[in-house]
């Protein structure tokens, strides 16, 4: 299923990741969760998330936004997460990139509670090694966009894939914490 997004990342030295502006947890989620799949799994790779501040989900490890200049887009492959079109990327340099692929559950794979459970059945499908950086990323935007596990999206398949994420070796609670946080003020 996921043999095109996969051949792409085979292809291309350097990998830009982009998803929407104003993200919310499943957007940087997956945007984190990808990058860090694609340097435990093509450790050769460059790979770098590019868009706004990631504003209330700054608490997911691994989430700073990379410094990425025009130039090295440049035979580069511009991975769209979460983002049905567009007017809504972050970064429009995606359109300098010589390859561009793209993950959206809302438009793509509807059947999927979030874009970041399509990243994690990338990760079961291909085999790939998960690191607890991608999974525990990968697991917050499953939990935001998926109202906690209870809108209708939520599937067996939602639960396998959490499960999956869960055995990188994290507590729930690392990630339920920070969502409930609240400055005083």
């Amino acid at each position: 299923m996921f043999e095109q997004v996969l051949d792409a990342v085979r292809a291309h030295d350097r990998i830009i990741i982009h998803r929407h502006f104003r993200p919310d947890g499943d957007a940087i989620g997956s945007q984190t969760g990808l990058k860090y799949l694609i340097k435990a799994n093509f450790p050769d790779k460059e790979v770098y998330s590019v868009g706004d501040d990631p504003a209330r989900y700054g608490f997911i490890e691994g989430c700073t936004m990379d410094a990425v200049s025009d130039d090295m887009y440049a035979g580069a492959l511009a991975v769209i997460l979460d983002c049905g079109g567009a007017s809504l990327i972050s970064d429009t340099r995606y359109s300098l990139a010589k390859t561009t692929v793209r993950l959206d559950h809302q438009v793509i794979r509807p059947e999927y509670e979030s874009c970041c459970g399509i990243v994690t059945a990338l990760a079961m499908e291909a085999g790939f090694t998960l690191d607890k950086t991608a999974a525990k990323a990968l697991f917050t935007g499953m939990v935001t966009d998926s109202g906690r596990f209870r809108y209708d999206t939520t599937s067996t398949d939602t639960f396998m894939r959490a499960a999956y994420l869960m055995q990188a070796g994290f507590s729930a609670d690392e990630v339920y914490l920070p969502l409930y946080e609240e400055e005083l003020g």
